[in-house]
Protein backbone atom coordinates (compact mmCIF):
# COMPACT_ATOMS: atom_id res chain seq x y z
CA UNK A 1 0.00 0.00 0.00
CA UNK A 2 3.01 2.28 0.89
CA UNK A 3 4.06 2.20 -3.14
CA UNK A 4 0.13 2.82 -4.73
CA UNK A 5 -1.45 5.03 -1.95
CA UNK A 6 0.41 7.98 -3.39
CA UNK A 7 -0.48 7.65 -6.97
CA UNK A 8 -3.56 9.19 -8.29
CA UNK A 9 -5.48 6.85 -9.05
CA UNK A 10 -5.51 4.77 -5.58
CA UNK A 11 -8.38 6.64 -4.91
CA UNK A 12 -10.54 5.65 -7.97
CA UNK A 13 -11.70 3.35 -5.77
CA UNK A 14 -12.96 4.80 -1.78
CA UNK A 15 -13.73 1.95 -0.18
CA UNK A 16 -11.18 -0.05 1.18
CA UNK A 17 -12.89 -3.25 0.96
CA UNK A 18 -13.02 -2.99 -2.66
CA UNK A 19 -9.60 -2.01 -3.04
CA UNK A 20 -8.24 -4.91 -1.42
CA UNK A 21 -10.15 -7.05 -3.75
CA UNK A 22 -9.19 -5.44 -7.00
CA UNK A 23 -5.58 -6.33 -5.54
CA UNK A 24 -6.41 -9.62 -4.79
CA UNK A 25 -8.10 -10.60 -8.53
CA UNK A 26 -4.54 -9.03 -9.91
CA UNK A 27 -2.29 -11.02 -8.24
CA UNK A 28 -4.45 -13.75 -8.84
CA UNK A 29 -4.18 -12.91 -12.64
CA UNK A 30 -0.88 -12.01 -12.75
CA UNK A 31 -0.08 -15.12 -11.55
CA UNK A 32 -1.69 -17.07 -13.69
CA UNK A 33 -0.11 -15.09 -16.49
CA UNK A 34 3.42 -15.55 -15.51
CA UNK A 35 2.55 -19.25 -14.92
CA UNK A 36 1.25 -19.45 -18.61
CA UNK A 37 4.30 -17.59 -19.83
CA UNK A 38 6.45 -19.72 -17.75
CA UNK A 39 4.69 -23.09 -19.39
CA UNK A 40 5.01 -21.01 -23.23
CA UNK A 41 8.46 -20.99 -22.80
CA UNK A 42 9.27 -24.41 -21.41
CA UNK A 43 7.12 -25.90 -24.71
CA UNK A 44 9.18 -23.52 -26.77
CA UNK A 45 12.38 -24.82 -25.27
CA UNK A 46 11.00 -28.88 -25.69
CA UNK A 47 10.52 -28.27 -29.55
CA UNK A 48 13.35 -26.56 -29.86
CA UNK A 49 15.21 -30.13 -28.50
CA UNK A 50 12.76 -32.12 -30.55
CA UNK A 51 14.27 -30.29 -33.73
CA UNK A 52 17.35 -30.02 -33.14
CA UNK A 53 17.49 -33.76 -32.01
CA UNK A 54 15.70 -35.27 -35.37
CA UNK A 55 18.04 -32.91 -37.77
CA UNK A 56 20.90 -33.69 -36.02
CA UNK A 57 22.96 -35.94 -38.73
CA UNK A 58 24.18 -38.17 -36.45
CA UNK A 59 21.35 -38.61 -34.10
CA UNK A 60 19.72 -42.42 -35.05
CA UNK A 61 16.76 -44.81 -33.41
CA UNK A 62 19.30 -47.09 -32.01
CA UNK A 63 21.06 -44.14 -29.70
CA UNK A 64 20.89 -44.18 -26.22
CA UNK A 65 20.09 -41.82 -24.00
CA UNK A 66 23.33 -42.03 -21.81
CA UNK A 67 25.01 -40.96 -25.31
CA UNK A 68 23.05 -38.35 -26.30
CA UNK A 69 23.64 -36.57 -22.75
CA UNK A 70 27.65 -36.94 -23.57
CA UNK A 71 27.00 -35.58 -26.97
CA UNK A 72 24.44 -32.61 -26.19
CA UNK A 73 25.37 -31.63 -22.38
CA UNK A 74 27.10 -28.41 -23.90
CA UNK A 75 23.87 -27.72 -26.06
CA UNK A 76 21.74 -24.62 -25.39
CA UNK A 77 18.61 -26.61 -26.48
CA UNK A 78 19.70 -29.62 -24.23
CA UNK A 79 20.00 -27.40 -21.34
CA UNK A 80 17.23 -25.03 -21.54
CA UNK A 81 14.91 -28.25 -20.68
CA UNK A 82 14.55 -30.01 -17.83
CA UNK A 83 16.06 -33.06 -16.96
CA UNK A 84 12.49 -34.90 -15.85
CA UNK A 85 11.02 -33.21 -19.71
CA UNK A 86 14.10 -33.98 -21.69
CA UNK A 87 14.10 -37.93 -21.97
CA UNK A 88 10.14 -37.38 -22.89
CA UNK A 89 11.74 -35.21 -25.67
CA UNK A 90 14.50 -37.57 -26.57
CA UNK A 91 12.13 -40.24 -26.41
CA UNK A 92 9.56 -38.77 -28.92
CA UNK A 93 12.48 -37.87 -31.04
CA UNK A 94 13.84 -41.30 -31.40
CA UNK A 95 10.25 -42.46 -32.31
CA UNK A 96 9.82 -40.18 -35.36
CA UNK A 97 13.59 -40.59 -36.55
CA UNK A 98 12.51 -44.72 -36.24
CA UNK A 99 9.73 -43.97 -38.11
CA UNK A 100 11.69 -41.41 -40.56
CA UNK A 101 14.06 -44.54 -41.28
CA UNK A 102 12.00 -47.30 -41.79
CA UNK A 103 10.19 -45.11 -44.28
CA UNK A 104 13.20 -43.87 -45.93
CA UNK A 105 14.46 -47.45 -46.16
CA UNK A 106 10.82 -48.81 -47.65
CA UNK A 107 11.06 -45.91 -50.30
CA UNK A 108 15.07 -47.07 -51.12
CA UNK A 109 13.60 -51.16 -51.01
CA UNK A 110 10.74 -49.91 -53.63
CA UNK A 111 13.06 -48.08 -55.47
CA UNK A 112 15.61 -50.75 -55.53
CA UNK A 113 12.85 -53.37 -57.09
CA UNK A 114 11.50 -50.80 -59.45
CA UNK A 115 15.16 -49.82 -61.42
CA UNK A 116 15.41 -54.09 -61.23
CA UNK A 117 12.18 -54.81 -62.82
CA UNK A 118 12.92 -52.19 -65.43
CA UNK A 119 16.47 -54.27 -66.07
CA UNK A 120 15.27 -57.54 -66.18
CA UNK A 121 13.24 -56.55 -68.30
CA UNK A 122 15.67 -54.90 -70.85
CA UNK A 123 18.11 -58.17 -70.47
CA UNK A 124 16.77 -60.03 -73.72
CA UNK A 125 18.54 -63.52 -72.60
CA UNK A 126 16.44 -64.01 -69.27
CA UNK A 127 13.25 -65.64 -70.50
CA UNK A 128 10.19 -67.44 -68.85
CA UNK A 129 12.30 -70.56 -68.90
CA UNK A 130 15.53 -68.70 -66.95
CA UNK A 131 16.22 -70.20 -63.73
CA UNK A 132 17.42 -67.94 -60.75
CA UNK A 133 21.27 -69.58 -61.02
CA UNK A 134 21.77 -68.81 -64.34
CA UNK A 135 19.90 -65.04 -63.74
CA UNK A 136 22.55 -64.01 -61.14
CA UNK A 137 25.19 -65.04 -63.62
CA UNK A 138 23.52 -63.44 -66.55
CA UNK A 139 23.59 -60.33 -64.36
CA UNK A 140 27.03 -60.44 -63.14
CA UNK A 141 27.81 -59.33 -67.23
CA UNK A 142 25.25 -56.62 -67.18
CA UNK A 143 27.64 -53.15 -66.44
CA UNK A 144 24.16 -51.38 -65.68
CA UNK A 145 24.10 -53.65 -62.75
CA UNK A 146 27.37 -53.32 -61.57
CA UNK A 147 28.15 -49.95 -61.79
CA UNK A 148 25.13 -48.55 -60.51
CA UNK A 149 25.71 -48.01 -56.77
CA UNK A 150 21.28 -48.31 -56.13
CA UNK A 151 21.97 -52.25 -56.44
CA UNK A 152 24.89 -51.74 -54.27
CA UNK A 153 23.67 -53.31 -50.73
CA UNK A 154 20.06 -54.69 -52.31
CA UNK A 155 18.98 -57.66 -50.00
CA UNK A 156 19.21 -61.09 -52.25
CA UNK A 157 15.58 -61.51 -51.06
CA UNK A 158 14.17 -58.81 -52.68
CA UNK A 159 16.52 -59.25 -55.99
CA UNK A 160 14.81 -63.35 -55.85
CA UNK A 161 11.28 -61.55 -55.29
CA UNK A 162 11.23 -58.88 -58.37
CA UNK A 163 13.31 -61.93 -60.74
CA UNK A 164 9.93 -64.05 -59.19
CA UNK A 165 7.85 -61.61 -60.30
CA UNK A 166 9.29 -60.89 -63.38
CA UNK A 167 9.64 -64.79 -64.59
CA UNK A 168 5.61 -64.62 -63.77
CA UNK A 169 4.91 -62.09 -65.64
CA UNK A 170 6.81 -63.12 -68.57
CA UNK A 171 4.71 -66.59 -67.97
CA UNK A 172 1.54 -64.86 -68.17
CA UNK A 173 2.53 -63.03 -71.10
CA UNK A 174 3.54 -66.49 -72.54
CA UNK A 175 0.64 -68.29 -71.62
CA UNK A 176 -1.57 -65.07 -73.26
CA UNK A 177 0.20 -65.59 -76.37
CA UNK A 178 -0.39 -69.18 -76.79
CA UNK A 179 -3.86 -68.85 -75.59
CA UNK A 180 -4.23 -65.88 -78.44
CA UNK A 181 -2.01 -68.03 -81.03
CA UNK A 182 -4.62 -71.14 -80.15
CA UNK A 183 -8.06 -68.89 -80.29
CA UNK A 184 -6.51 -68.05 -84.10
CA UNK A 185 -6.22 -71.20 -85.12
CA UNK A 186 -9.04 -72.43 -84.05
CA UNK A 187 -11.03 -69.61 -85.82
CA UNK A 188 -9.37 -70.57 -88.77
CA UNK A 189 -10.35 -73.92 -88.25
CA UNK A 190 -13.98 -73.32 -88.11
CA UNK A 191 -13.53 -70.74 -91.09
CA UNK A 192 -12.23 -73.48 -92.70
CA UNK A 193 -15.00 -75.73 -91.68
CA UNK A 194 -17.73 -73.32 -92.58
CA UNK A 195 -16.28 -73.02 -95.91
CA UNK A 196 -16.59 -76.51 -96.27
CA UNK A 197 -19.78 -76.92 -95.26
CA UNK A 198 -20.39 -74.01 -98.00
CA UNK A 199 -18.81 -75.88 -100.80
CA UNK A 200 -21.39 -78.98 -100.38
CA UNK A 201 -24.69 -76.66 -99.97
CA UNK A 202 -23.24 -75.38 -103.39
CA UNK A 203 -23.15 -78.98 -105.06
CA UNK A 204 -26.59 -79.58 -102.85
CA UNK A 205 -28.16 -76.62 -105.08
CA UNK A 206 -26.82 -78.02 -108.36
CA UNK A 207 -28.35 -81.35 -107.66
CA UNK A 208 -25.08 -82.99 -107.56
CA UNK A 209 -25.42 -83.95 -103.70
CA UNK A 210 -28.77 -85.11 -102.13
CA UNK A 211 -29.42 -87.90 -99.11
CA UNK A 212 -27.98 -90.90 -101.37
CA UNK A 213 -24.77 -89.73 -102.76
CA UNK A 214 -21.39 -91.37 -102.01
CA UNK A 215 -18.35 -90.01 -100.35
CA UNK A 216 -16.22 -92.06 -103.39
CA UNK A 217 -18.61 -90.72 -105.97
CA UNK A 218 -18.20 -86.88 -105.21
CA UNK A 219 -14.66 -86.85 -104.35
CA UNK A 220 -12.74 -86.28 -107.48
CA UNK A 221 -14.73 -83.09 -107.97
CA UNK A 222 -14.70 -81.80 -104.08
CA UNK A 223 -11.08 -82.59 -103.88
CA UNK A 224 -9.97 -80.09 -106.38
CA UNK A 225 -11.61 -77.26 -104.76
CA UNK A 226 -9.13 -75.21 -101.96
CA UNK A 227 -11.88 -75.59 -99.47
CA UNK A 228 -11.35 -79.01 -99.02
CA UNK A 229 -7.42 -78.71 -98.81
CA UNK A 230 -7.67 -75.90 -96.56
CA UNK A 231 -9.35 -78.22 -93.81
CA UNK A 232 -6.96 -81.16 -94.99
CA UNK A 233 -4.11 -81.72 -91.77
CA UNK A 234 -6.43 -79.57 -88.80
CA UNK A 235 -8.04 -81.37 -86.05
CA UNK A 236 -11.51 -82.03 -85.37
CA UNK A 237 -13.90 -82.75 -87.87
CA UNK A 238 -12.42 -84.09 -90.69
CA UNK A 239 -13.98 -83.57 -94.51
CA UNK A 240 -15.67 -87.01 -94.44
CA UNK A 241 -16.93 -86.38 -90.82
CA UNK A 242 -18.75 -83.08 -92.31
CA UNK A 243 -20.01 -85.15 -95.61
CA UNK A 244 -21.83 -87.30 -93.20
CA UNK A 245 -23.03 -84.64 -91.57
CA UNK A 246 -24.58 -83.29 -93.95
CA UNK A 247 -26.01 -86.32 -95.35
CA UNK A 248 -27.43 -86.98 -92.09
CA UNK A 249 -28.94 -83.18 -91.69
CA UNK A 250 -30.76 -84.11 -94.55
CA UNK A 251 -32.06 -87.50 -94.23
CA UNK A 252 -33.68 -86.22 -90.77
CA UNK A 253 -36.41 -84.12 -92.99
CA UNK A 254 -37.48 -87.33 -94.02
CA UNK A 255 -40.18 -87.80 -92.35
CA UNK A 256 -42.30 -84.70 -93.03
CA UNK A 257 -40.77 -85.62 -96.62
CA UNK A 258 -42.64 -88.64 -96.93
CA UNK A 259 -45.53 -87.22 -95.75
CA UNK A 260 -45.72 -84.63 -98.44
CA UNK A 261 -44.75 -86.84 -101.12
CA UNK A 262 -47.98 -88.81 -99.88
CA UNK A 263 -50.18 -86.09 -100.26
CA UNK A 264 -49.16 -85.16 -104.19
CA UNK A 265 -49.16 -88.96 -105.14
CA UNK A 266 -53.18 -89.22 -103.66
CA UNK A 267 -53.49 -85.90 -105.36
CA UNK A 268 -52.49 -87.64 -108.68
CA UNK A 269 -53.94 -91.08 -107.93
CA UNK A 270 -50.87 -92.19 -108.65
CA UNK A 271 -49.81 -96.12 -106.98
CA UNK A 272 -45.99 -97.25 -107.28
CA UNK A 273 -46.14 -100.87 -108.70
CA UNK A 274 -42.94 -102.94 -108.70
CA UNK A 275 -42.77 -102.00 -112.44
CA UNK A 276 -42.89 -98.61 -111.82
CA UNK A 277 -39.92 -96.96 -113.29
CA UNK A 278 -38.17 -94.30 -111.44
CA UNK A 279 -38.12 -91.63 -113.73
CA UNK A 280 -41.65 -91.11 -114.05
CA UNK A 281 -42.25 -91.59 -110.23
CA UNK A 282 -39.84 -88.42 -109.78
CA UNK A 283 -41.53 -86.71 -112.57
CA UNK A 284 -45.05 -86.83 -110.65
CA UNK A 285 -43.44 -85.54 -107.28
CA UNK A 286 -41.50 -82.66 -109.09
CA UNK A 287 -44.17 -81.32 -111.00
CA UNK A 288 -45.87 -80.36 -107.59
CA UNK A 289 -44.76 -77.11 -105.49
CA UNK A 290 -44.78 -79.07 -102.62
CA UNK A 291 -41.71 -81.03 -102.99
CA UNK A 292 -39.43 -77.88 -104.41
CA UNK A 293 -37.88 -78.04 -101.39
CA UNK A 294 -37.60 -81.92 -100.82
CA UNK A 295 -34.41 -83.17 -101.67
CA UNK A 296 -33.94 -85.51 -104.40
CA UNK A 297 -32.29 -88.16 -102.36
CA UNK A 298 -35.07 -88.51 -99.90
CA UNK A 299 -37.06 -88.86 -102.78
CA UNK A 300 -35.67 -91.48 -104.33
CA UNK A 301 -35.38 -93.40 -100.51
CA UNK A 302 -38.94 -93.04 -100.41
CA UNK A 303 -39.47 -94.89 -103.50
CA UNK A 304 -37.60 -97.08 -103.23
CA UNK A 305 -39.33 -97.93 -100.11
CA UNK A 306 -42.17 -97.75 -101.90
CA UNK A 307 -41.17 -100.29 -104.37
CA UNK A 308 -40.11 -102.48 -101.94
CA UNK A 309 -43.38 -102.74 -100.54
CA UNK A 310 -45.19 -103.18 -104.07
CA UNK A 311 -43.13 -105.75 -104.54
CA UNK A 312 -43.51 -107.54 -101.12
CA UNK A 313 -47.39 -107.36 -101.90
CA UNK A 314 -46.78 -108.87 -105.24
CA UNK A 315 -45.04 -111.57 -103.29
CA UNK A 316 -47.85 -112.08 -101.06
CA UNK A 317 -49.97 -112.58 -103.75
CA UNK A 318 -48.30 -115.05 -105.37
CA UNK A 319 -47.67 -116.85 -102.93
CA UNK A 320 -51.51 -116.93 -101.84
CA UNK A 321 -52.30 -117.73 -105.69
CA UNK A 322 -49.99 -120.79 -105.52
CA UNK A 323 -51.58 -122.22 -102.15
CA UNK A 324 -54.84 -121.58 -103.63
CA UNK A 325 -53.98 -123.94 -107.01
CA UNK A 326 -52.12 -126.57 -104.53
CA UNK A 327 -55.27 -126.20 -102.30
CA UNK A 328 -57.75 -126.84 -105.69
CA UNK A 329 -55.36 -129.45 -107.10
CA UNK A 330 -55.66 -131.24 -103.43
CA UNK A 331 -59.34 -131.04 -103.62
CA UNK A 332 -59.62 -132.18 -107.18
CA UNK A 333 -57.55 -134.96 -106.69
CA UNK A 334 -59.99 -136.13 -103.89
CA UNK A 335 -62.62 -135.83 -106.22
CA UNK A 336 -60.94 -138.65 -108.55
CA UNK A 337 -60.67 -140.76 -105.41
CA UNK A 338 -64.01 -140.39 -104.39
CA UNK A 339 -65.56 -141.05 -107.95
CA UNK A 340 -67.79 -143.25 -108.01
CA UNK A 341 -67.87 -145.73 -109.82
CA UNK A 342 -64.44 -146.30 -109.33
CA UNK A 343 -61.62 -144.69 -112.07
CA UNK A 344 -59.40 -147.57 -113.77
CA UNK A 345 -56.15 -147.19 -115.00
CA UNK A 346 -57.23 -147.23 -118.58
CA UNK A 347 -58.82 -144.23 -118.58
CA UNK A 348 -58.96 -140.97 -119.96
CA UNK A 349 -59.43 -137.51 -119.10
CA UNK A 350 -61.64 -136.85 -122.34
CA UNK A 351 -64.29 -139.94 -121.41
CA UNK A 352 -64.83 -138.95 -117.93
CA UNK A 353 -64.63 -135.42 -117.98
CA UNK A 354 -68.40 -135.40 -118.59
CA UNK A 355 -68.58 -137.08 -115.40
CA UNK A 356 -67.40 -133.99 -113.15
CA UNK A 357 -68.72 -131.07 -114.91
CA UNK A 358 -71.15 -130.84 -112.09
CA UNK A 359 -68.65 -131.00 -109.51
CA UNK A 360 -67.70 -127.32 -108.02
CA UNK A 361 -63.90 -128.96 -107.83
CA UNK A 362 -64.77 -128.93 -111.70
CA UNK A 363 -66.09 -125.47 -111.71
CA UNK A 364 -62.84 -124.28 -109.50
CA UNK A 365 -60.29 -124.47 -112.36
CA UNK A 366 -62.67 -121.77 -114.54
CA UNK A 367 -62.19 -124.35 -117.54
CA UNK A 368 -58.27 -124.67 -117.72
CA UNK A 369 -58.92 -128.17 -118.92
CA UNK A 370 -55.37 -128.57 -119.19
CA UNK A 371 -54.28 -128.37 -115.93
CA UNK A 372 -57.03 -130.43 -114.96
CA UNK A 373 -55.92 -133.17 -117.65
CA UNK A 374 -52.26 -133.05 -115.77
CA UNK A 375 -53.65 -134.31 -112.30
CA UNK A 376 -56.01 -136.80 -113.73
CA UNK A 377 -52.97 -138.24 -115.42
CA UNK A 378 -51.20 -138.37 -112.79
CA UNK A 379 -53.78 -140.16 -110.85
CA UNK A 380 -54.26 -142.23 -113.08
CA UNK A 381 -50.38 -143.91 -113.12
CA UNK A 382 -51.00 -144.28 -109.57
CA UNK A 383 -54.18 -147.09 -110.18
CA UNK A 384 -53.08 -150.62 -110.60
CA UNK A 385 -54.68 -152.44 -112.98
CA UNK A 386 -57.19 -155.06 -111.36
CA UNK A 387 -55.61 -158.49 -111.27
CA UNK A 388 -58.29 -160.28 -108.95
CA UNK A 389 -61.21 -159.54 -106.43
CA UNK A 390 -57.97 -159.10 -103.63
CA UNK A 391 -57.04 -155.69 -105.00
CA UNK A 392 -60.61 -154.86 -105.88
CA UNK A 393 -61.54 -155.32 -102.59
CA UNK A 394 -58.60 -153.68 -101.27
CA UNK A 395 -59.07 -150.70 -103.13
CA UNK A 396 -62.68 -150.90 -101.84
CA UNK A 397 -61.30 -150.62 -98.76
CA UNK A 398 -59.31 -147.44 -98.82
CA UNK A 399 -61.43 -145.85 -100.62
CA UNK A 400 -64.52 -146.40 -97.53
CA UNK A 401 -61.66 -145.52 -95.21
CA UNK A 402 -60.71 -142.23 -97.00
CA UNK A 403 -64.31 -140.82 -97.08
CA UNK A 404 -64.54 -141.59 -93.03
CA UNK A 405 -60.85 -139.76 -93.27
CA UNK A 406 -62.93 -136.60 -95.44
CA UNK A 407 -65.82 -136.66 -92.97
CA UNK A 408 -64.26 -136.76 -89.54
CA UNK A 409 -61.67 -133.67 -91.20
CA UNK A 410 -65.20 -131.93 -92.42
CA UNK A 411 -66.30 -131.75 -89.07
CA UNK A 412 -63.30 -130.79 -87.72
CA UNK A 413 -62.59 -126.88 -88.37
CA UNK A 414 -61.05 -126.21 -91.82
CA UNK A 415 -58.87 -123.29 -90.11
CA UNK A 416 -57.19 -125.88 -88.36
CA UNK A 417 -55.68 -127.86 -91.19
CA UNK A 418 -54.75 -124.57 -93.05
CA UNK A 419 -53.18 -123.33 -89.82
CA UNK A 420 -50.84 -127.11 -90.20
CA UNK A 421 -50.31 -125.95 -93.54
CA UNK A 422 -49.85 -122.60 -93.09
CA UNK A 423 -47.51 -122.93 -89.95
CA UNK A 424 -45.11 -125.26 -91.65
CA UNK A 425 -44.59 -122.68 -94.65
CA UNK A 426 -44.11 -119.94 -92.06
CA UNK A 427 -41.65 -121.64 -90.28
CA UNK A 428 -39.70 -122.41 -93.38
CA UNK A 429 -40.32 -119.12 -94.84
CA UNK A 430 -38.85 -117.28 -91.18
CA UNK A 431 -35.95 -119.83 -91.21
CA UNK A 432 -34.59 -119.17 -94.82
CA UNK A 433 -35.26 -115.12 -93.98
CA UNK A 434 -33.15 -115.46 -90.56
CA UNK A 435 -30.64 -116.59 -93.02
CA UNK A 436 -30.71 -114.19 -95.35
CA UNK A 437 -31.40 -111.04 -93.78
CA UNK A 438 -31.92 -111.12 -90.04
CA UNK A 439 -34.15 -108.51 -88.61
CA UNK A 440 -34.57 -106.28 -85.73
CA UNK A 441 -37.20 -108.66 -83.69
CA UNK A 442 -35.07 -111.80 -84.04
CA UNK A 443 -35.82 -112.75 -80.27
CA UNK A 444 -39.86 -112.45 -81.30
CA UNK A 445 -39.88 -114.71 -84.17
CA UNK A 446 -38.06 -117.53 -82.42
CA UNK A 447 -41.18 -117.14 -79.87
CA UNK A 448 -43.47 -117.43 -82.52
CA UNK A 449 -41.43 -120.30 -84.16
CA UNK A 450 -41.22 -122.23 -81.26
CA UNK A 451 -45.19 -121.84 -80.63
CA UNK A 452 -45.74 -122.21 -84.08
CA UNK A 453 -43.80 -126.02 -83.84
CA UNK A 454 -45.89 -126.85 -80.31
CA UNK A 455 -48.52 -126.46 -82.47
CA UNK A 456 -47.78 -128.59 -85.28
CA UNK A 457 -46.51 -131.15 -82.76
CA UNK A 458 -49.63 -131.30 -80.78
CA UNK A 459 -51.96 -131.51 -84.25
CA UNK A 460 -49.76 -134.33 -85.70
CA UNK A 461 -49.93 -136.66 -81.94
CA UNK A 462 -54.23 -135.83 -82.35
CA UNK A 463 -53.87 -136.81 -86.18
CA UNK A 464 -52.29 -139.50 -84.90
CA UNK A 465 -54.59 -140.77 -82.38
CA UNK A 466 -57.73 -140.22 -84.21
CA UNK A 467 -55.61 -142.10 -86.69
CA UNK A 468 -55.14 -145.10 -84.67
CA UNK A 469 -59.05 -144.88 -83.74
CA UNK A 470 -60.23 -145.37 -86.82
CA UNK A 471 -58.16 -148.35 -87.90
CA UNK A 472 -59.28 -150.01 -84.37
CA UNK A 473 -63.17 -149.12 -85.48
CA UNK A 474 -62.09 -150.46 -88.94
CA UNK A 475 -60.75 -153.50 -87.03
CA UNK A 476 -63.72 -154.12 -84.72
CA UNK A 477 -66.07 -153.72 -87.76
CA UNK A 478 -64.12 -156.40 -90.07
CA UNK A 479 -64.71 -158.93 -87.35
CA UNK A 480 -68.52 -158.31 -87.29
CA UNK A 481 -70.12 -160.77 -89.60
CA UNK A 482 -71.64 -159.87 -92.81
CA UNK A 483 -74.56 -160.91 -94.82
CA UNK A 484 -73.40 -163.05 -97.76
CA UNK A 485 -74.86 -162.79 -101.19
CA UNK A 486 -74.82 -165.45 -104.05
CA UNK A 487 -74.58 -162.56 -106.96
CA UNK A 488 -71.27 -161.08 -104.56
CA UNK A 489 -69.36 -163.97 -103.19
CA UNK A 490 -66.05 -162.07 -103.46
CA UNK A 491 -67.82 -159.77 -100.20
CA UNK A 492 -66.40 -162.89 -97.94
CA UNK A 493 -62.68 -161.52 -98.51
CA UNK A 494 -63.05 -158.57 -96.28
CA UNK A 495 -62.84 -160.85 -93.47
CA UNK A 496 -59.70 -162.01 -94.26
CA UNK A 497 -56.79 -160.55 -92.12
CA UNK A 498 -54.27 -158.12 -93.63
CA UNK A 499 -51.82 -160.32 -93.58
CA UNK A 500 -53.36 -163.10 -95.50
CA UNK A 501 -54.80 -160.55 -98.08
CA UNK A 502 -50.66 -159.33 -98.18
CA UNK A 503 -49.20 -162.80 -98.52
CA UNK A 504 -52.30 -163.63 -101.44
CA UNK A 505 -50.84 -159.72 -103.20
CA UNK A 506 -47.60 -161.23 -103.04
CA UNK A 507 -48.41 -164.09 -104.61
CA UNK A 508 -50.07 -162.87 -107.45
CA UNK A 509 -47.03 -160.29 -107.97
CA UNK A 510 -44.68 -163.88 -108.41
CA UNK A 511 -46.88 -165.41 -110.51
CA UNK A 512 -47.15 -162.39 -112.89
CA UNK A 513 -43.36 -161.80 -112.63
CA UNK A 514 -43.20 -165.78 -113.97
CA UNK A 515 -45.57 -164.78 -117.40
Amino acid sequence: MKLISRDRRYNAIPKLNEKKQTFNAYKTQKAKEEKEEERQVAKEAKEKLYEFLISYPHMTSITLYRKAQEMFESQKEWIAVPERDRKDVFEDAVFSISKREKKNEAELRAKQKEELTLLFEDIKEITYKTCWIDALDILSTVKTFKNNILFENMDNEDMLGVFTEHIKAMELDYEDEKQKKFMKEKRTQRKNRDCFVTLLNELHTKKKLDSTSLWADLYPTISKDSRYTAMLGQPGSTPLDLFKFYLEDLKSTMHEDKKTIKEVLRAAEFEVKSDTPYEKFYGIISADEKTKSIDKGNIKLHFLNLLEKAERAERDARREEQRRIRKRDISFKHMLEDAEPELMHTDTWENVRERFEEESQYKAFNGDDKAMAKIFKDYVVTIKPESDSDDRSERERRRKKHKKEKKKKSKRSPSRDRSEKDSSEDEKKSKKKQKREPTPEKEETKKKEKKSRKKSKKKKKDKQESDSDDEKREQSDSKKPEKKTGADKSGSDSDISEDELEKRRNKLLEELSKH
